[in-house]
């Protein structure tokens, strides 16, 4: 995970995130939730008057699609329940894989580089890109600046994380039921980050309240991360 501080906290900085959001079926259970936070998620950016681009890939056996390619998040559509429809299986090497490889083409030098995976289960449909290749993409993109996080539910999420070269704080578990909280959460650290927050500082929004954080639970619900080696592949 590339977890650097830029010289000028606080400095609202151009943006690039990329979103790989699963669609496979059993997402379905959380239909509502994921369209109610994806969407307020899209916005928080929108507000900002620096410069933020956006990629959007959605996932399932019968399209890992590229939603949107390096676009300014302003021209984003929100998702609805026609063109967000849960199904099938989770080809996530293949999501991941066919979406970094024309990122690291895209990608300007200049904006902080933030990639999202979010996922309600394991991989169990790719054929393209095998977890090797997914790993060695990974770490390139570490090594030209970019930044990670994997957030995952129902599934061991520090080891699947790891597995595809995600460390640290990167890995983050939340609960299907309240994703539209976990995407609120995302919001502010995704803004955190763009001020030049390191993205282990950053993601703190997104780890286990502590009792001093009580207040905030009925907002956010408890969410988990773990702090062990990764794993190499």
């Amino acid at each position: 995970m590339n977890d650097q501080q830029t010289s000028q906290p606080n400095v609202l900085l151009p943006l690039y995130v990329t979103l790989i959001l699963d669609e496979s079926g059993s997402m379905e259970s959380c239909v509502g939730a994921a369209l109610a936070g994806f969407n307020q998620y899209l916005a928080s950016p929108q507000r900002e008057p620096a410069e933020t681009l956006f990629t959007l890939t959605l996932f399932n056996t019968s399209k890992p699609e590229v939603r949107c390619q390096t676009v300014p998040v302003a021209t984003l559509p929100e998702l609805t329940l026609q063109t967000y429809r849960p199904q099938a299986g989770t080809p996530l090497y293949d999501a991941i894989g066919c979406t970094l490889a024309q990122a690291m083409r895209d990608a300007p030098a200049e904006a902080r580089k933030l990639r999202i995976i979010l996922t309600d289960g394991l991989e169990n449909a790719s054929s393209e890109y095998r977890r090797e290749q997914v790993f060695d993409l990974i770490k390139k993109c570490e090594e030209q600046g970019w930044a990670f996080l994997y957030l995952g539910a129902d599934h061991d999420v520090w080891a699947a994380g790891g597995d595809l070269g995600i460390t640290g704080d990167g890995r983050i578990s939340f609960c299907c039921r309240t994703v539209d909280d976990t995407f609120d959460q995302l919001s502010e650290t995704t803004a955190d980050y763009r001020r030049g927050k390191r993205l282990s500082e950053a993601a703190s929004r997104l780890m286990p309240e502590t009792p001093s954080k009580s207040k905030r639970s009925s907002k956010h619900p408890q969410l988990a991360s773990s702090g062990h080696e990764r794993e190499e592949p």
